[in-house]
Parts: C-alpha cells; structure tokens; sequence
C-alpha cells in the first residue's frame, strides 16, 4: 500500500489503473499545485538497466513542451525504490470515456475534427524530437474540460533508434489500436503512431473500432489481412475528406501511409479550413447505399445538378459571385470595429467611446475559438492604420464587414447606434441596430444590451458558452466601468506619454472601485508596460508584471494577460517563461493569432528554428487571408537567409492588402539581398507614395548608401529619424554615412555615441539580444573602445547566434579590429547559410578585405552557388 505523503506529495484520490500503472492525484504541496503520479508496474523497471532505459525515456519526453501534449514535471522514486511520473492533472475525461458513453454512436464531425487536429499537431512536435508514442488509443488522450485534447503517457516511449522494450502485446497497449508493423514484432517509427491516429479517428466518427475480433488473435488477424468497412456505411453524412484521411492512415504498407504527422495535420486543417469556410462537402444521402450506377445516378443527380449550376453561375457570372459566396457560405466572416461618432461630448466622451470600440473588439476576438467562421482584426491594427471607413478598411485589411457606430451623451443618459457594412459587396450597404439607450448609472445592464445587439447585427446565436466567456473578467459596478472604458481609450493612443499616464490614473480608479476588477488589474499592467516602452523605466515592468498576475489570480482564463506576460518576459529576454505565457494562452483559445506570432519568435530567439516556423505555419493555418501571418514568416525566412521563400510571403502579403506599405517594403528589402537594385528602388518608393513611413526611407538610406551615395544616404535616415528617433539601428546607419563623408567623422562620432545610448537602454529590458549586443560592440569599435567591443563581442558569441545579420555584423567587427582570420570565418558562415553576396561586394567597412585572396575565395566558392 503506498502511503499518503510521498516526498513532496500528498496523495488525495486514485484515478486510474491500467497495465501501464496506477495512476493518483496528489496536491503538490512545495508548489502549491495538483499533480498526477503514476506509478510503473514494478516489471517495467525491475533490473537497473530497464530502470535507466525508462528513465532517458521519461526525461526525453519531459523535454516535449507543447499543448497538446501531458507535461511532465519530474521523474522520481519512493524510498522502496518504486518509480513514479510527476505530471500535470488536468480536469476533463479521457476520450474512451467520451466514446463510451455515446454507447456506439461516434462524435459529432466538428468535434471529431477539432480533437484530430490537436492530436495531429501533438504526434508532430514529439516525431520532430525523435519520439514515437507507440500506444495510441482513447485511454491515453484527455479531453480537458476547455476542450483540449492532451496525449499522455509519453514517459514510456522508445526514442528512436534505441532497443525496444521488450513485453507482451497485452500489456503494450490494446491490440485493436496497434499497427501491422506492431502485430508482427517489427521495428516501428512514426508511421506506427499515424497508424494508431486512423483507428482512434475511425471510431470517433463511428463510434466503432475498424479492426474486431472475439478475442486478441482474431483482432490482430484483421489488422493484418482484412480490410475496415467503409466509415460512410455506419455515418452516410460523414463527409468524404474523412474517408480519405481514415484510409490513408489505415494502409498496411506504412510506406503508403502519411508519412510524417505534419502531412497528417496539413491534410486535417484542410478540411477545418472547408468546414470554417462553409464549403460545401460531397455527401451521400444518409440511408443510401447504391449497389448500381444507375441507382446511385437517380440518388444524387438533382442535388449534384444543383451544386454544379451554383459553382457554375458563381464562376461564369462576376456579377453573382457575391450572392452565391453567401448562398453558399463560401466566405467567413472578417470584421473590424471601426471608430464610432462621437455627438456633441467632451475628450472623457471620446475616450469613453474609444475605450467601448477596443472592448467590444476584444470580446468579438474572444468569440473566434467558438465561431469557426469569425475573423476580427485588432482594435491595435485598426488604430494604427488609422481607419475611419468600411471601404479603406477593406482596402488596407482585406475584411468583408464593418462595425461602426454613433454614440451621444446627454446629462445623465447615454445612447448607441450600431451600424454593419457590408464592405465587399457592390454597393456596399448598411444596418443599424435600433438605439441602445440607457442612465449612465445603468453602464452594466447598457453593455450587455450592446453586445447582444452586436452579435444580432453578426448573426451570432448568443449561447451559454458564449456568454461567459464575455463576462470573464468583468465589473458590475458602473463608475469601475465607466473608469475602465476611459483608460482602455487613453490607452489607445499611447504614443503620448501623457496618454499613458492618464489611463494608470483611470485604471487605478476603476479598481478603487472594485478591487476584483481582473480586466482592470490587466489593464494597468499593459499601460505599466507601455510607460517602460515609452521612457525605459525598469520598475515600471515590475508594476506590469505585479499587475498581470493580480489579474490572473483573479480570473486565469484571461488570454490577453497571457500573451501580455509572455510579451514581458520576451521584452525581458526571458523567452522560456515567454513560451510559457504563449502556450497557456493557446490552451484557452487555439485561434488566437497573436500567441502564435509571438510564441514563434520567443523559439527563434531560443534557437529552435524548427519549432518556430511550425509556430508560424499555425498562425498563418490560423488566419490564412491575414496579411501580418504571412509578413512575419516572411520576415522569419528573411532572417534565415531562405530569400526566396520570404519573397513568397511578401508577395501574399501585397496581394491580400495591395494598399499595404509594409509588403512592398520588405520586398524591396529582398531585391536587395538579391541584388536587384532597380526593383529594390521600385518598391520603396512604392511604399513611400502610400504612406510616407520611417522604414522605406530608412531602407532607400541603406540602398544609397550601398551605390556610395552617402550624403543622399544620410539624408534619407535623417528622414527618417524625423518619423521615428527611437530606432537606435538607424541612428548607426546616419552615424556609418557620416564616417564615409568627406571631414565629416567628427560627427559620426557624435551619432555614434547616441546610437550607442539608445541600444543600452534596449539592453536593460533584454540583455539577451545578440542582435543589440552586435550593434552595439560595432558602435564602440567604430568609436575605438576596443575593449569594450570584444567584451559585447563575447556576449555574442555566448548565445550561439543563428540570424545571419548577426553573424555577418560579428565578421565585420572582428575586421575593424584588426582580426581577419574571425572576420573571414563569421563572414564566411554567413555566407554559406544565405547572406547576401552583393552587399558584401559593395560594404565600404570591408574594402581592405575583399583584396585578401583568402576572401577572394571565399566570394568565388559561394557566388558559385545556385
């Protein structure tokens, strides 16, 4: 009998019991958290070698950090030498229990779907890491009570390539669910796992298994001769993308299978994509099963003849593309808040109104994870651009709806008009809602009248589910309320410093208010954290950091404090904790477009480049017609030097938002790496005659000052520093074009030293960055502080940077000082992984080493290259 204190646990209840262990829940009291401890079958580990092999196991596995996959805490052992799991519990039931209880009916689709997709992306992230599960069923995946679906039991996986452990087929796991491969004693590698992935799905769209038998040799005698019945013939609804999947999964050969999880979930996202999108899917009538052709023929051809008539008219006929895409329901739904109309009213009124747009913006974004067919775009992105109107909103954004609205207040009433325009159809037209009037005192029961007069204006069913999820987080006393909506409009506008200052002192007061306000408690994290963005106070993260967690101590289903605290720590160069943040907040909604960029670019900073463009691959699955996804893997391959899959993304880009300043700037940014100068000007001006923006002129700076046209050059950055002087990075380009003018080093000098100010103040929120420690070691070597330079060299180098812009700025450095052979090998790296060949050639900094005939080859060997 195992006792109730067993090292820092405290054992509360068992939980499960299988072949592969029992299973407890334990309150973990050292961290204050619920644990799950499974305890290993003492023949599992029973000789000091099994023991070590099912250790390095485990420890393999508490390396996988992804959602859909058990965490593991620890592996440790009683004091009798009893081995036992630490891993997190989580609420819910395990997908056998799911099924069993709907007694041989299998799930609805989209639920099927939904929980497929999460193993799919489960089973990739462990095959990257080199490990196969092996034991795929229902019992080994949870459902949480949030709907996620977790994997368990990768602590007792082999790792590929290692010896298999050796048991029974009984004890391995349920014979229904093993692979040919498995029957047959064979070496096994994912495919085994697509395999197992087949049958589960198989029998959540049945509710029965494709393999069966009175008893186990009978099952595994139809897992190796037999084929499954179709799943059409149990569900005639399922639509056929299914059968697909379940058939390719279920091939005998694996070398006919999936051949990696990746080609699984791709495939699986498809058809999310269709079902978001509201495709129609081929389907057979459910009581059909057509034993001729003529039968069959009579079954389907008038629904067939209608399809193929509405796809016919809705690519033949331009002028009813609209009415078919929304007879169809071809289109999702993408939607920005735009600013409302302020009647009469005072700056509280407009940042009152303001403040109202972001909120219900956010609760709309809150919505995605439930409305497949809803895209909303942030308040931010709205705010940034500047949109007032439906058609420069579908302009610039690429979105088909616009919420607008006129707001007035008058003594002590408050009254709202919300309008819809539909941006993309012909005639753009519009609806109102009627007005939604009420006292200022009333400002609770008004906000809830306003929402469900927005999801009305959206057709959105308002469900239980979906109403709680607005509520989180909320206040029912009015003046908190009113004191919130003013601070989030403040906020808004947070380039003034004042703003900021402003929404802190409003924050306060709502929470003065009511001290359980979590909105308003994450509210005055986020304004903390862009007072230290604005004036580089370090306590002001501290005040951010107090806040966030005061929030989600008060409600830690918020997903916006999540991905605040992961852009904190990432801020800080703490990208772990980052990933942390990101993670969580994808556990509470899967859609959500900005963890996953962020999420992706904290793992680029690790170094994990795999993980990071999956990352980024999710985003854009996520939201594929939003520009941003596609320009930040752009940005990611750009980095990476992979030139001609950034230059894919940022043509996506300017073909989703033609008005988009941003995509032309970065694809000028590629001509250039690509030495195609003439285009590269092209694209800059380009972006410059849609918006003047400090980047392009930065970015024409740095094509001047490649021609050595460096008094042009620095005219251009001084433009630029003229939109924006925070960017310490185009100081040092304006201070490098001064070195190169004639009797004009003094002043390089001088603008050195304020590029050198500005990258120290960004060092004391990150002093991680191996991007700002390279710029700045090259701004005291070209200031002649060579000590300080190596010693900001070092910190490089300790980092083990991966970005080719790093690697190349360390070559440069080291030639400044006078040490070519490092200039040579850094160059040279950069040069074999993608650095640009033309702006070497035509860097005045490497003059004198491009005449060595060292160099020389180097420049010879890699312009061979295709």
């Amino acid at each position: 009998m195992i006792s109730q204190i067993i090292s820092h646990y405290k054992i509360l209840e068992e939980i499960g019991r299988g072949g592969m262990g029992v299973v407890y829940k334990a309150e973990d009291f050292k961290l204050k958290r619920t644990v799950a401890l499974k305890f290993l079958p003492p023949e599992l580990t029973r000789d000091a070698e099994a023991k070590q092999r099912f250790i390095q196991e485990a420890q393999a596995a508490s390396a996988l950090d992804h959602p859909n996959i058990c965490t593991i805490h620890e592996i440790d052992e009683t004091e009798d030498g009893k081995l036992f799991i630490v891993m997190a519990f989580y609420e819910g039931e395990t997908l056998m229990q799911n099924l069993a209880r709907l007694e041989g009916k299998g799930l609805p689709e989209t639920q099927a779907l939904d929980i497929a997709a999460q193993i799919a992306e489960g089973l990739q992230a462990a095959h990257e890491h080199g490990i196969v599960h092996r034991d795929i069923k229902p019992a080994n995946i949870m459902i949480t009570k949030d709907g996620i679906a977790k994997i368990l039991d990768f602590g007792l996986v082999k790792l590929v390539g290692q010896a298999q452990l050796t048991r029974d087929i009984s004890t391995l796991g349920t014979a229904a669910y093993m692979s040919p491969e498995q029957c047959r004693g064979e070496e096994v590698d994912e495919r085994t796992d697509i395999w197992s992935f087949g049958v589960v799905l198989y029998e959540m769209l049945t509710g029965h298994l494709p393999f069966r038998g009175e008893y186990e040799q009978a099952v595994i005698y139809s897992i190796l001769n037999e084929e499954p019945e179709s799943i059409l013939a149990f569900n005639g609804s399922i639509a056929m993308e299914f059968e697909k999947i379940v058939k390719r999964c279920l091939k005998k050969d694996s070398r006919e299978r999936y051949q990696t999880a990746a080609d699984l979930q791709t495939n699986l996202e498809r058809v999310k994509q269709d079902r978001s999108s509201g495709k129609p899917a081929i389907r057979l009538a459910k009581d059909t099963a057509p034993r001729s052709f003529q039968k069959l023929l009579r079954k389907i051809a008038v629904p067939l003849g209608v399809i193929i008539l509405a796809l016919l008219v809705f690519v033949l006929l331009p002028s009813s593309r609209q009415v078919a895409k929304k007879w169809l329901g071809f289109e999702a739904k993408s939607v920005a808040v735009l600013p409302f109309t302020v009647v009469g009213g005072d700056s509280a009124d407009q940042a009152f109104c303001d403040g109202l747009v972001e909120t219900l913006t956010q609760k709309l974004i809150q919505l995605e994870q439930f409305q497949k067919s809803l895209w909303v775009m942030p308040a931010s992105v709205v705010h940034k651009y500047k949109i007032t109107s439906g058609s420069e909103a579908q302009r610039v954004l690429g979105i088909n709806l616009a919420i607008t609205g006129n707001m007035q207040h008058f003594g002590d009433i408050i009254r709202l008009t919300l309008i819809r325009v539909d941006v993309d159809a012909k005639t753009p037209h519009q609806l109102r809602s009627p007005p939604i009037t009420d006292p200022i005192g009333n400002l609770f029961t008004w906000q809830n009248k306003v929402v469900i007069e927005l999801m009305k204006l959206l057709n959105i069913e308002l469900q239980p589910q979906l109403r709680r999820a607005l509520s989180a987080g909320g206040t029912t006393v009015p003046g908190a309320f009113e004191f919130y909506l003013q601070g989030r409009g403040y906020l808004q506008r947070y380039r003034k410093l004042e703003n900021i200052d402003t929404a802190i002192r409003l924050f306060r007061r709502a929470i003065k208010q009511d001290s359980s306000y979590a909105l308003a408690f994450a509210a005055l994290g986020e304004a903390y954290w862009r007072k230290y963005r604005a004036d580089k106070d370090i306590q002001w993260v501290n005040h951010a950091v107090s806040c966030c967690n005061r929030a989600l101590k008060l409600d830690d289903q918020m997903v916006p404090v999540h991905v605040t605290l992961g852009l904190i720590h990432a801020g800080r160069g703490h990208y772990e904790e980052a990933v942390q943040d990101f993670q969580r907040a994808l556990e509470l909604d899967r859609v959500n477009v900005e963890a996953y960029l962020k999420m992706a670019r904290a793992y680029e900073k690790l170094g994990k480049l795999k993980q990071a463009e999956m990352t980024y691959r999710k985003a854009i699955r996520s939201r594929p017609k939003y520009w941003v996804t596609h320009n930040n893997l752009g940005v990611f391959y750009y980095r990476q030097g992979r030139f001609e899959d950034a230059a894919k993304q940022f043509r996506k880009v300017v073909a989703l938002t033609p008005s988009n300043f941003r995509g032309y700037n970065n694809l000028g940014g590629l001509y250039f790496e690509l030495g195609r100068l003439e285009e590269t000007r092209q694209m800059f001006e380009r972006s410059l005659a849609i918006e003047s923006n400090y980047r392009a002129y930065s970015n024409l700076g740095t094509l001047y000052f490649y021609e050595a046209r460096y008094a042009d050059a620095a005219q251009m950055y001084e433009k630029a520093l003229q939109l924006s002087d925070v960017d310490y990075r185009v100081c040092g380009y304006l201070a490098a074009s001064y070195y190169w003018i004639s009797n004009k080093r003094d002043t390089a000098r001088v603008i050195y030293q304020q590029a050198a100010h500005l990258a120290e103040q960004r060092l004391k929120v990150n002093p991680r960055d191996p991007e700002v420690l390279s710029d700045l070691a090259d701004y005291f070597g070209m200031m002649g502080n060579r000590s300080k330079a190596l010693s900001l060299l070092k910190q490089v180098l300790a980092l083990k940077p991966s970005a080719l812009g790093v690697m190349f700025r360390i070559g440069e450095i080291y030639e400044q000082l006078g040490k070519r052979d490092l200039a040579i090998k850094w160059i040279g790296l950069a040069l074999e992984k993608g650095y640009s060949l033309a702006e070497i050639e035509s860097n005045p900094f490497l003059r004198d080493l491009r005449a060595d005939e060292r160099f020389q080859k180097l420049l010879r060997r890699n312009s061979k290259k295709p």
